[in-house]
């Protein structure tokens, strides 16, 4: 491996994390297709990509994240105004991820042990769904709610499947909350957050599970993700919220499916 593939892959996460386009998915097309890898492990490596965009998560919602903290110590489990509610809202939404998405992670790879144009049609249609599900969020009306437990749970539940290649997080988790009735700045606000608390977790997971090698190449991966993560994520966000992503998403999809008969 030469260096100019983690460099690659760490620009690559570091743009498309703040875009509903599946940062997963896109560094897994690059991997299968251009450096030869099995989908399985190219799922591991964009995983463990997103420490890089991680941290620069931390940096520029660090003020969130130092209210949240500093409101801890007067914390009420049933309390649901200002961050009492971002607090339990972001726990309830991560347990619920790491209760469905663990076992799929997990479980599906075993499954997916698939490579070339295979791996990479699987990923155009999941990447076509992400597509089509951003366009009905996009006609749904919105109301000024706030977070809510039950919002926690089934927004939970739907982030736990964007473990799988093609299927955005951000895409995903947005969509929900603006079909439930949340504003576009809420919905995307709430989007980010909660992907601090579990892609630590994830993170932290693969560690332990040994599905990373720390050295060099990983390093420089990371340290490219979070550079260009901290660099895009303020403008990104904005063309986020402006922008329809869905019809890229059906376009890159179909491009993906159509390899298995190229």
């Amino acid at each position: 491996m030469s260096l100019f593939e983690p460099v690659l892959l760490g620009i690559a996460q570091g743009i498309t994390e703040w875009l509903p386009l599946s940062s997963e998915g896109i560094s897994s097309i690059i991997m299968v297709s251009f450096f030869g890898k099995g989908l399985s492990e190219a799922i591991f490596l964009s995983i463990w990509l997103h420490a890089g965009t991680l941290i620069a998560a931390l940096v520029y919602f660090r003020e969130d994240i130092g209210k949240i903290i500093s409101n801890l110590p007067a914390y009420k489990v049933k309390g649901m105004e200002g961050y009492n509610g971002l607090t339990s809202f972001l726990l309830v939404s991560t347990l619920a991820t790491a209760i469905i998405g663990a076992p799929l992670l997990l479980l599906g790879l075993n499954m997916m042990e698939f490579s070339g144009n295979r791996a990479m049609a699987f990923i155009g249609l999941l990447l076509i769904f992400t597509g089509i599900l951003q366009g009905f969020s996009r006609k749904a009306v919105s109301l000024k709610k706030r977070p809510g437990i039950r919002d926690a749970i089934l927004v939970g539940v739907v982030q736990a499947f964007s473990v799988l290649p093609g299927l955005s997080r951000s895409g995903l988790t947005t969509s929900f909350l603006l079909l439930d009735r949340y504003e576009a700045r809420d919905a995307l606000r709430l989007s980010f957050l909660m992907s601090i608390p579990v892609i630590l977790v994830a993170e932290i997971g693969i560690a332990l599970l040994g599905k990373i090698s720390f050295d060099l190449y990983s390093a420089v991966a990371v340290a490219f993700s979070f550079l260009f993560g901290l660099a895009t994520i303020k403008a990104l966000m904005k063309i986020a919220g402006k922008i329809n992503f869905g019809w890229f998403c059906i376009f890159l999809g179909i491009l993906a499916v159509l390899t298995l008969f190229i």
